[in-house]
């Protein structure tokens, strides 16, 4: 019996996705969990795996696009006839089908489009005026009709026009052997009269070469993925932002002492990680989730951080991140960023996060309104770390400050929660023992 090959759903963003290439041709034999064609997403390519033993059957062709769940190919027994497929019917009881790692991106190959012929422009004209304008050497293509077509009156009408426009023996001609209207330069001499200098000045206008034409960047891929999600959560979220300002003095002082210890610096944000997986571990709303009219509470940590590529941004997820020393979050998310940048991760590694962190720090932001991605319910948004003058102990003494600016929807988490959860936040950054008692315990 035929099993079904279907375009996977691979990211709650996904609504369709592209036919790369087949990597088995059609009738090829092929063992279950072989891969056998490579789809494309708005943001990943992937190679999709066979779900059984058999032979390859092509539905859909490359550059093909296919909804969510539709047939792209069948896996059937050797000699078994090809299913009719209707293209964008949903299949019953699609068969799921497993991604591998991303591949490398195909180059859909370029399809040249043919240029229509130019058609040589037709100049309506009367037969008698077609013949006056070749007597009198005019051109009928300036020539303005007075009804459908140019008539031999209209032909006179120009030629008398341009008789009676006062230029130089030498413009004229000039005019004439260039191909342009005296009628369409304006004379500079003695009344009105039109110089060789005005026709060179026309010349050298429509020698001038036009604008540059603006640059424009094709809103699609990533870009227009992005743009879709963030629509669609502004739309259906009811996003409030709260901030606070934590001092982060001493964790400073403990990121440059422990980097002394661990022979490198971790990032400000190894150490956020660690600190908002101990806050939603005391708040844990804010990770749940909104399913149908149930908010579903998580059971794993799951940390997306936001990484900027060249035309977009992709979350990478660090998964159970509540295992994981403030160190080996630091190893995990150098990784991730760094294969996030080369194309390389795998759909397990870009989905179900339980909360998103995105730090904008290192652009010398201080606050910003971070928008949810959906389905979480809160995402927290990092500024840069500044020094401010504070009384401490009766002393005007500069300290460390970071803003901390925190997204919740909330239609699941009201303003006091969110609140309580900022504030345990804070404390942690404003006491990293705290961070790292959790971490032993």
């Amino acid at each position: 019996m035929a099993v079904q090959v279907i375009m996977p759903k691979l990211g709650m963003a996904m609504t369709e996705g592209t036919v790369v290439k087949w990597l088995k041709e059609d009738g090829a034999p092929v063992k279950r969990g072989e891969p056998i064609v490579v789809v494309m997403s708005k943001k990943i390519t992937y190679e999709v795996q066979s779900p059984a033993d058999g032979v390859v059957r092509h539905v859909a062709q490359p550059k093909d696009v296919r909804g969510i769940g539709e047939i792209i190919g069948f896996i059937t027994e050797p000699g078994e006839p090809l299913p009719e497929v209707t293209v964008g019917a949903a299949p019953a009881e699609a068969v799921p089908v497993e991604a591998a790692a991303p591949a490398a991106p195909a180059a859909a190959p370029a399809v040249k489009a043919e240029a229509p012929e130019r058609e040589e422009k037709v100049i309506p004209a009367s037969p008698a005026a077609r013949r006056l304008a070749k007597e009198l050497g005019v051109d009928l293509a300036r020539v303005r009709p007075s009804g459908p077509r140019i008539t031999e009156e209209d032909v006179r009408r120009y030629h008398e026009e341009r008789t009676r426009i006062v230029a130089s023996p030498l413009a004229r001609r000039m005019a004439e052997e260039e191909g342009l209207d005296l009628a369409e330069i304006q004379g500079t001499g003695p009344g009105g009269r039109i110089t060789e200098e005005d026709v060179l000045r026309a010349l050298e206008k429509r020698a001038a070469p036009a604008a540059a034409p603006r640059q424009r960047i094709p809103f699609l891929g990533m870009r227009q993925a992005i743009a879709e999600q963030m629509v669609h959560s502004l739309q259906t979220m009811a996003q409030v932002t709260i901030t606070a300002k934590a001092d982060v003095t001493e964790l400073v002082a403990t990121r440059e002492a422990l980097a002394v210890r661990w022979g490198r610096k971790a990032s400000y944000t190894d150490f956020l990680v660690r600190a908002v997986v101990v806050a939603l571990q005391k708040h844990p709303l804010l990770g749940a989730k909104l399913e149908g009219d149930e908010i579903v509470l998580p059971t794993e940590w799951n940390i997306g951080v936001a990484v900027a590529l060249e035309d977009g941004l992709i979350v990478p997820v660090l998964r159970n991140a509540d295992k994981l020393s403030v160190l080996q979050i630091s190893d995990r998310i150098r990784d991730l960023a760094q294969r996030a940048r080369e194309n390389a991760l795998n759909v397990d590694e870009v989905t179900g996060a339980t909360f998103t962190i995105t730090n904008l720090g290192m652009y010398g932001v201080d606050a910003f309104t971070p928008i949810i991605n959906p389905p979480e319910v809160a995402i927290l948004g990092v500024g840069r770390i500044f020094e401010e003058p504070a009384i401490v102990g009766g002393q005007i003494v500069p300290r460390s400050r970071m803003v901390l600016s925190l997204t919740i929807d909330h239609r699941i988490v009201d303003g006091a929660p969110g609140a309580a959860f900022l504030q345990t936040l804070v404390q942690l950054l404003e006491h990293p023992a705290l961070i790292f008692a959790a971490e032993e315990g």
